[in-house]
């Protein structure tokens, strides 16, 4: 039991604010964390990665290792708030570019890295969704709440901040409504890059184009 309440904990610690109240209603009668079975992984529904809305979060003429994605297991696993999360390989201070134009509307980067808190920016998007960009490092956040940023603007750097065992980019798209833990993730795929049907692959090295 006690494993199980840490565990809790920081998942509660990865993405910030959770009441007590949304966690016990999302804890089953075993003591863990129920799945929200809204969007299996099998069913889920991709749009054409050649005219999405989205390019990958950093510079062109750059690459980087995917290390997790959708419905990879761990934190990522199907059910849980991160299910369509992707992790990317960078090292601390790498630059990160918003994947869709918006306007930033949360910023944190008072965490040090290697502890808390999670530093992130959170952008809001035209129809609502948010893009999290999660992990920064120290001071990274290139923005400022309010800011109104286009498709491959620099929005910070990235770090090893949070709940990350090392240092890389958490990138996650949540529904419209509202970001803060435990949000429902969306599938997205990236149009300026290879093809990715099913969105990314772990594994595989992504070019910027």
């Amino acid at each position: 039991m006690i494993f199980r309440f840490t565990a809790m904990c920081l998942l509660i610690i990865l993405c910030g604010c959770w009441k007590e109240s949304d966690w016990k209603e999302r804890l089953n009668n075993t003591g863990t964390l129920a799945l929200d079975k809204t969007l299996s992984c099998s069913e889920t529904r991709y749009e054409d990665w050649e005219t999405s809305e989205y390019i990958l979060p950093y510079p062109s003429g750059t690459s980087y290792l995917v290390t997790l994605s959708h419905c990879g297991g761990s934190y990522h696993s199907e059910g849980l708030p991160d299910q369509f999360a992707i992790d990317f390989n960078m090292s601390i201070g790498t630059r990160i570019t918003a994947a869709r134009a918006g306007v930033v509307v949360h910023v944190e980067e008072s965490g040090v890295d290697g502890g808390f808190p999670n530093n992130l920016v959170i952008i809001e998007h035209s129809d609502g969704t948010y893009a999290m960009y999660m992990h920064l490092t120290n001071n990274g956040a290139a923005v400022g709440k309010g800011t109104r940023v286009n498709k491959g603007t620099t929005i910070g750097y990235s770090g090893n901040t949070g709940l990350a065992g090392y240092p890389h980019l958490h990138f996650v798209v949540t529904r419209p409504g509202n970001y803060s833990y435990p949000y429902k993730s969306i599938p997205v795929t990236f149009s300026n890059t290879l093809p990715n049907p099913r969105s990314l692959e772990p594994g595989l090295q992504y070019p910027a184009h």
